[in-house]
Formats: C-alpha cells, sequence, structure tokens
C-alpha cells in the first residue's frame, strides 16, 4: 500500500493537513508510523471528521492532542465516532461537558474495542459480595481460572452474570446446594 502511493499528492498533503489542524511536526512521525492507513484516507474524509469534532465543541488544540495520542481517531467514520461518544455518555451516565472531557484526556477510548469496557462495567454494577463468594467457592474447588489462554478459562462476564444453578452446573461443575453451604461457612 505504501509503495503505491504518491509522495506529492498522498503524503505530503495528508502531512499538511495534520499540521494544519494543530498537529505538532514531532508527533507525525508517530501518526504515520502507528496509523500509515491515514495516508490512504481523502482529505475530504478526514476534513469531516476534524470538523464532526469541532462540532461536539472540541478546541482545536484539544482535536490536535486527540489525533496526536490516539492516530486512529481520524480513521473512523462520523457514525462510528459519533456511536462511541453516545455509548460511553449513556453506559457512564454523563453529561456532554463531561463526556467531551474524559473523551479528550483518553481518545484511544474512541478507537479501542467496546467489548472490555462493557465487560469491566458489568463488573463494577455487579454486587462485591456476588463477585467474592464465587470468586472463594471456585478457588476452593481450585478452578478459579480467569486467564483466557490457559485451559478451564472462566470469563468475569460469566462469573458474574449468570444465575446461581447456572453458575453450578456450568462454571464450578458442582451442586446448588454446594454453593449454598459454602456461603455459610463465609
Amino acid at each position: 500500500m505504501l509503495l503505491r502511493l504518491d509522495y506529492e499528492t498522498d503524503v505530503a498533503t495528508k502531512l499538511l493537513f495534520l499540521k494544519d489542524i494543530g498537529v505538532e511536526d514531532s508527533c507525525l512521525g508517530y501518526i504515520i508510523s502507528r496509523n500509515p492507513f491515514i495516508l490512504t484516507q481523502s482529505l475530504e474524509n478526514l476534513n469531516t471528521r476534524v470538523n464532526y469534532l469541532k462540532s461536539k465543541k472540541f478546541s482545536q488544540d484539544t482535536v490536535a492532542s486527540m489525533v496526536s495520542r490516539a492516530p486512529y481517531l481520524l480513521s473512523f467514520s462520523v457514525k462510528r465516532l459519533d456511536n462511541r461518544m453516545a455509548f460511553y455518555q449513556q453506559q457512564l451516565n454523563l453529561s456532554v461537558a463531561n463526556t467531551r472531557n474524559v473523551v479528550s484526556r483518553l481518545p484511544r477510548l474512541l478507537c479501542g474495542s467496546l467489548e472490555p469496557v462493557k465487560e469491566n462495567l458489568k463488573v463494577l454494577n455487579t454486587k462485591y459480595l456476588r463477585v467474592k463468594e464465587r470468586h472463594l467457592f471456585l478457588e476452593y474447588l481450585e478452578k478459579a481460572q480467569y486467564d483466557p489462554t490457559q485451559p478451564n478459562y472462566i470469563a468475569l462476564d460469566s462469573l458474574i452474570s449468570l444465575p446461581d444453578e447456572t453458575f453450578c452446573s456450568e462454571l464450578a461443575s458442582a451442586k446448588l446446594e454446594d454453593f449454598c453451604l459454602f456461603q455459610k461457612t463465609l
């Protein structure tokens, strides 16, 4: 892909665009090395994405900082960026200003996968006692295995979201009565 690019029409124009939006010279190499695909984006798409961020009341300096720290930011469509911002606003119950503040400080939130975030949010709304009891029970059974690269992996999502009967039968391979008796010892 990089070999087929023309320096004048593809590379130079994108570098000038990044400088025009306020990205410092010292950050250009980092951005291009992390996201060389930005060179294949049309200037129209890049402008549309920057204008979207500005329409959400991000300042010029903030946009430049966000792009410098999250090089993939301008590779995502406006629809995807908008969906990501709405996700964080709804899931974290934030105001528009607070959402803008969080995203401007952590722009990679808009670029990464939402699955780990969803899993972590489930864990944070879950009662601590429930997680603790289930973990201790699995530990007692020597089945507390949370490393996805190891056999008999137990996903945190399954640990917290399954009803007690399913947790016992599928994850702990034990009877519900045994789990109830174990809980009484805590």
